[in-house]
């Protein structure tokens, strides 16, 4: 017998080997669940140098105090001041506190980073801690539309902290806050993302997001969010197409989490 001979079967069960690795398939992830909430949904105050839309908790018109949080998202205030407007002075505490600049100039006056302007595709985070004051507006000739989310915090007490992130022009996924540049006291991570087409984002088991069309329309599953819409997502992939900007929350899900505001 040659010595190739004797090599052969162990050259075959290598081959076959491969090929039953190759065929072997990696399950799929499932889809995510998505809850959309549409602008006919949401409590609007309008006045004349502001219309604001609640997600979440509202703060400020006749449904002030109304709604539900989605875990440590307590707000989501969707905002556009008029020229020369903005808020009085008033204080806050034991909040973590992000306003995101979506177009338009973001004024911010107070104890603490007196005299910032953030400007679009920016933020500015407040951990407010042991308290302090401030009021955000617009001193421009333009509107200005911003975002606010108030996260609640799992550790407190301290002095007031602020933090500024300014995300250039690249197209992307852009991490804007829960890092150590821009240091949430919760489990939660905020990211600006630009839909450019097809991309997905993977809500892992354990966790659960919320997604809101900065700029749309955006396919979000089989949901498409206008500009200004949101949708309540659960663990699984989520697949966006289109041609705008979405911004994602990730957040813990509650081991008992139910349906979730609605």
């Amino acid at each position: 017998m040659k010595h190739d001979d004797l090599q052969f079967p162990r050259r075959t069960a290598l081959l076959g080997g491969i090929a039953a690795l190759s065929c072997a398939r990696t399950p799929e992830k499932p889809m995510a669940d998505v809850r959309p909430r549409p602008l006919a949904s949401l409590p609007t105050t309008t006045l004349s140098w502001l219309t604001l839309r609640d997600h979440f908790v509202a703060t400020v018109g006749p449904s002030a105090g109304q709604g539900r949080p989605l875990g440590p998202l307590l707000v989501l205030a969707d905002a556009t001041f008029a020229p020369k407007s903005r808020f009085p002075l008033h204080p806050h505490e034991e909040m973590e506190i992000l306003s995101v600049v979506i177009d338009g100039d973001l004024s911010h006056q107070g104890d603490g980073a007196n005299g910032m302007v953030i400007s679009p595709r920016g933020a500015q985070l407040i951990s407010s801690r042991d308290g302090m004051h401030h009021a955000e507006g617009n001193e421009t000739g333009t509107p200005t539309r911003m975002l606010q989310l108030w996260f609640a915090p799992t550790t407190h007490g301290g002095p007031p902290a602020y933090f500024y992130r300014q995300l250039g022009a690249q197209k992307g996924q852009h991490l804007l806050a829960g890092d150590e540049g821009m240091p949430l006291r919760c489990d939660v991570k905020v990211w600006w993302v630009d839909v450019e087409g097809a991309r997905t984002l993977d809500v892992p088991q354990g966790r659960q997001g919320y997604v809101l069309a900065l700029t749309g329309p955006v396919q979000a599953g089989a949901a498409k969010l206008q500009t200004g819409e949101g949708a309540e997502v659960q663990s699984g992939v989520l697949p966006l197409d289109g041609h705008g900007a979405v911004l994602w929350i990730d957040l813990p899900r509650p081991a008992t989490a139910g349906r979730g505001p609605g």
